[in-house]
């Protein structure tokens, strides 16, 4: 068991480095090497535990999704109601998605690599998938029924988009306004839908009645 912990840390800190590599430069300017003396290792000790460039680009992409996820979730865990549940939500999202400038330069250094090399548009791929799985499931749990699927994904759109114009015009946007403004279109969002599952749920029960 304690074998298989020095790989799993090796290319854990592998992975960082690129994160680091790309948080500070464009991904065109990104060697291995550069990423080994980030690492503070050899080149040669890269290329054990990950075969070419790509295959650290795909874990780090893999990686950034389970982690943002999870932390969501633990950030959540302690809540209970709905309403300090919706409002913790729009606090994680602002502060450590939209208005994180590190986590911005890279996650768009992943995407003008996944329009370059299929590889990475796979990655990329999977990464989507599991940011929008997991607004999906809490929607689902905050009971939109239905229309979680779609809320997940206006989720994510709104924060990509308002973190792309923060990114290239950011006098234009305060963590005020963005704050607010998240909060009326999630807020609406959900209220509508939910009151759309209430009003349905109504409706089964009259017709169960008669």
């Amino acid at each position: 068991m304690g074998r298989r912990v020095a790989p799993e840390l090796r290319r854990s800190q592998i992975i960082k480095a690129l994160y680091q590599c790309l948080a500070k430069a464009g991904h065109e300017t990104v060697t291995v090497k550069d990423i080994a003396a980030k690492a503070g290792m050899t080149h040669g000790i890269i290329h054990y535990y990950f075969k070419t460039k790509d295959d650290i680009v795909s874990g780090l992409a893999e990686s950034l999704a389970e982690e943002y996820a999870d932390r969501l979730t633990e950030y959540l865990k302690p809540l209970d109601s709905q309403e300090v549940v919706i409002e913790a939500l729009l606090d994680f999202v602002v502060d450590e998605l939209v208005f994180n400038r590190e986590l911005n330069r890279v996650f768009y250094n992943l995407v003008q690599m996944a329009f370059q090399r299929k590889v990475l548009a796979k990655a990329m791929q999977r990464m989507l998938r599991r940011y929008r799985g997991r607004a999906i499931e809490l929607f689902e749990e905050l009971g939109a029924g239905d229309d979680s699927r779609a809320l997940g994904y206006g989720l994510v759109a709104v924060i990509e988009g308002l973190a792309l114009q923060w990114m290239i015009e950011p006098r234009y946007l305060d963590r005020e306004r963005v704050r607010a403004l998240m909060g009326r279109m999630i807020g609406d969002l959900i209220e509508s839908s939910l009151k759309a599952e209430q009003s349905g749920a109504g409706a089964s029960e009259r017709r169960m009645g008669k």
